[in-house]
């Protein structure tokens, strides 16, 4: 559940990423270090890692914006709800790293524990079941913030909605660029499926469980608004 087995492995992974603002939160390490495409490589008939690693999914997105089941037995009611690119849905996914399963994990794929960072921290200790949240991924300063009401934030699936960003390409490390994983996951049915694309999102909405120490990661999109108030040593607000 809290990537027992592939600790030591992950405290690597992170020492690697970003500790201030303005350091590239990609790691260059071999095994397993790498962000993967669950998608594609379900498409390619391959598991998209080398040798017994998975793509595994860090998307925690839930149907309705719900926490998602994932200590539930598939329970749907009004807090918790299918998970829509992970766990069983993990082929739906675009974003993932390339882990080594094996360790004692609540999902159906055996992979680890998907959750926000964004999360308070309650409901991070719920679905985390007391570990910490970790951000796998940097935002591009420069492709995934938007201005909404005078304020730079990152972008989200209720900017696609509002039509203030076409998604797709536009930006850098967003959840399901052309709404495939959505169309898939609504079967036709508009209401579902436009639920699915607010419920999608870029980096910063994305991470692990992760029994060990987080990196220290800004918001570097939230770092552009002169009130900021910075996460990390070094770190400069209206950047």
């Amino acid at each position: 559940m809290n990537l027992l087995k592939t600790a030591l492995t992950y405290a690597a992974l992170f020492s690697v990423g970003a500790v201030t603002s303005v350091a590239c939160f990609e790691p260059e390490l071999d095994i397993p270090s790498f962000r993967c495409n669950p998608a594609q490589a379900t498409k390619q008939g391959d598991n998209g890692c080398p040798g017994e690693e998975t793509c595994c999914s860090d998307d925690p997105a839930t149907v309705g914006g719900k926490l998602p089941n994932y200590h539930m037995d598939g329970v749907s009611n009004d807090r918790y709800g299918a998970p829509l690119f992970s766990d069983n849905n993990n082929a739906l996914s675009t974003q993932g790293m390339c882990v080594k399963t094996g360790f004692d994990s609540p999902l159906i794929n055996g992979c680890p524990v998907p959750c926000n960072p964004k999360w308070d921290t309650a409901t991070i200790n719920e679905i985390c079941t007391g570990s910490q949240c970790c951000q796998t991924q940097e935002l591009d300063p420069a492709r995934d913030c938007i201005m909404v009401d005078g304020k730079w934030r990152a972008a989200n699936g209720t900017d696609i909605v509002a039509k203030r960003t076409g998604w797709g390409p536009q930006h850098a490390t967003n959840q399901d660029a052309f709404a495939e994983g959505c169309t898939v996951f609504s079967q036709g049915d508009q209401k579902s499926l436009i639920d699915c694309i607010e419920q999608l999102g870029v980096a910063s909405s994305r991470g692990y469980c992760y029994a060990l120490g987080c990196p220290c990661i800004e918001d570097v999109c939230e770092m552009k608004n002169p009130d900021y108030v910075p996460r990390c040593t070094g770190a400069a607000p209206g950047v």
